[in-house]
């Protein structure tokens, strides 16, 4: 059986590591006598036939589902440590990799705050194609994930509509969580359209798909479906998992990423065995369980941890991670928000996570907010800088420069000021002029400026439309779906 952790090269991104080495290895070993002792409630008769025929012990009457620890392995081996998710613009394309943390704004919200009124008010199809919209401009964004509901359409066609919607709204990559077979298939065919056809689709798919395992340790006939469906056609898929610790798993976070860890590896097994190299995204939305008010706070440092954990595990099974940051309990922008969104944010992109979803999210990720949106997306081009690290090398150690400007001298106009004065961090939203400055042009707070920007952009702003041929289709699609209900 392979040793994820005993080869050292594995593990070479400049990133911080919340655990050793050795303790993601006991978390990787008990994880294994989880999946193989205890086992997975697989609801789905050919999730579990397709499992048992792949050396799985399979209990016909419980539904429980053993996994074999060589099974586990070879299911993480044969998961691509890169995953490309492409845009409808080929120039929106993003590869997830080590090394790299990608943004996305904080996905279902049912919530939306109206920019005009400020009333927070459910979401409509209409709200949702602003939201869409709003994302495609914002620069910090890589990868776009259904910002709101459209929560006045039919249910079971709310996922079609979510992504008619997204498809005619942006040109990123963008993430859907159908929750049956068959909407997974009429959302491929529109994505099919989007790009031009069968043939293209093969190579460049504008969309991937999430569901999520139930805990305790149940994969639901649904998530089956889903994995099995977007699998078997190729398409990116992020398994994922919300385990409340104190709960639905131990409230020893220990024990809370043991839980995760299974429930995930577990659906990247299925997908596997469906379709060998399929791309598979590790997707932790875990955190620990706030027993007075029975919550699942994102804000918080148990949330935190657990997504730099996951995300440093991720590292050693090289799989792309998706987590939670920039994520906030507050009920709207303020000081809680600030603060959780920093916290969560610094701690997903410092561990290493592949993709780190929040922007835009107030309330524990049910309400989205335009403006804060941009004030968030302002935050992680910080988050970003400061990521970056410090570069060491001959010319930024800059011993010719302080022998230059001597010990009386001053750098404001030496060469070097000049040629990097643009390379440091440099907000638009956050004020650091001095007071004087600041209250000659009226004050303004950080929100209220974002507002305005959110205003134009709902405005002004029209990403490239699909073509007409395109829009016809996947508006095709959604006649016969409205049809065949």
């Amino acid at each position: 059986m392979r040793d994820f952790f005993a080869d050292k090269t594995r593990f070479s991104c400049n990133r911080f590591s919340l655990l050793d080495r050795d303790c993601f290895r006991e978390v990787h070993q008990a994880t294994l006598a989880v999946l193989e002792e205890t086992g997975i409630r697989v609801d789905s008769p050919g999730a579990r036939d397709l499992l048992g025929d792949h050396g799985c012990h399979v209990d016909a009457g419980s539904g429980r589902v053993r996994f074999p620890a060589w099974l586990v392995t070879e299911a993480i081996e044969s998961a691509p440590a890169k995953v490309l998710l492409s845009g409808r613009d080929p120039s929106r394309d993003l590869l997830l990799e080590a090394g790299r943390s990608c943004f996305a704004n904080f996905s279902s919200n049912i919530y939306f705050v109206d920019p005009e009124s400020g009333e927070r008010r459910k979401s409509t199809k209409q709200d949702l194609a602003f939201a869409t919209r709003l994302c495609d401009a914002l620069k910090q964004i890589d990868v776009y994930t259904r910002a709101v509901y459209p929560l006045e359409v039919p249910p079971r066609l709310m996922h079609l509509h979510t992504a008619e919607c997204c498809l005619n709204n942006t040109t990123k990559h963008s993430i859907h969580g159908p929750e049956s077979a068959w909407e997974t298939r009429q959302i491929i065919r529109m994505a099919e359209a989007a790009v031009g056809g069968k043939e293209v689709l093969k190579e460049r798919k504008p969309v991937s798909f999430v569901s999520s395992v139930i805990s305790p340790l149940r994969m639901s006939r649904d998530f089956c479906e889903v994995v099995m469906t977007s699998a078997d056609a190729g398409f990116p898929t992020i398994i994922a998992s919300a385990a409340m610790g104190g709960g639905t798993a131990p409230i020893h976070l220990a024990g809370l990423l043991v839980q995760t860890n299974a429930e995930i590896l577990s659906g990247i097994v299925l997908a596997q065995l469906v379709n060998a190299g399929v791309p598979a995204i590790y997707g932790c939305y875990s955190t620990g369980m706030d027993l007075r008010f029975t919550s699942s706070p994102l804000g918080s440092p148990e949330a935190a941890l657990m997504a730099a954990a996951a995300s440093g595990l991720c590292r050693y099974y090289q799989i792309p991670c998706q987590v939670p940051g920039i994520s906030t309990d507050g009920k709207r922008h303020g000081i809680q928000a600030s603060f959780e969104k920093t916290l969560t944010g610094l701690a997903a992109a410092m561990g290493g996570a592949s993709l780190v979803c929040g922007i835009g999210g107030v309330e524990t990720g049910l309400t989205f907010d335009p403006a804060l949106a941009v004030l968030d997306d302002e935050m992680v081009g910080l988050i970003r800088h400061f990521n970056r690290g410090i570069e060491v090398n001959p010319e930024t150690l800059s011993t010719e420069i302080i022998h230059e400007a001597g010990t009386s001298g001053n750098f404001l106009t030496h060469p070097s000021t000049i040629s990097y004065m643009r390379s440091g961090s440099n907000p638009k939203l956050f004020n650091r002029s001095n007071r004087d400055s600041w209250e000659k042009h009226g004050m303004p707070g950080s929100y209220e400026k974002a507002l305005e920007i959110a205003k134009a952009i709902l405005a002004d702003y029209r990403p490239q439309p699909l073509s007409d041929s395109a829009a016809k289709a996947i508006k095709c699609v959604m006649t016969e779906a409205e049809a065949a209900l």
